[in-house]
């Protein structure tokens, strides 16, 4: 209503589109950075069922009257198509993937080997925040035990 979103309707199309034992597996593997393009793969499938992202984010408070979103879904078609362009090896092991198989994965996927140097890279970034965020909530949960 006016601009407020449907924070409601939003949680509702959540919970029938997020197996909640995948989402906590998921979590888990982020949180340890064992997190790998599979698991990459099934984060997008949740994402999809969702619905395109404009919608999502209309129904986010304050969202509806921001312009596009910075990541569209013809991007997340090229990132899906790039991650399926790998053999189940390197999906699970992305720290094999050398130049020539950069190249190949660029022509199975129809994209560029910088589109796919470009995923690859933030790839590892997420891996490394996620590491680095797990270990923080670790030592928070540590620094709470000594203090009780």
């Amino acid at each position: 209503i006016l601009g407020m979103g449907d924070i409601v309707g939003l949680v509702e199309k959540a919970a029938e589109a997020v197996d909640e034992e995948e989402a906590e597996r998921l979590e888990r593997k982020l949180r340890t950075a064992k997190f790998d393009f599979n698991d990459f793969l099934a984060q997008f499938k949740m994402m999809r069922k969702l619905g395109p992202l404009e919608n999502i984010l209309g129904m986010l408070p304050g969202m509806s009257n921001v312009p596009g979103p910075s990541v569209d879904d013809r991007q997340l078609r090229r990132i899906e198509a790039i991650v399926l362009s790998m053999t189940p090896q390197e999906r699970t092991r992305p720290d094999i993937l050398n130049a020539r198989r950069r190249q190949r994965i660029a022509r199975g996927s129809g994209r560029t080997v910088t589109e796919v140097n470009d995923l690859l890279q933030r790839f590892n970034q997420m891996r490394k925040l996620m590491k680095n965020a797990g270990k923080m909530k670790r030592k928070l949960k540590e620094l709470q035990r000594l203090h009780r």
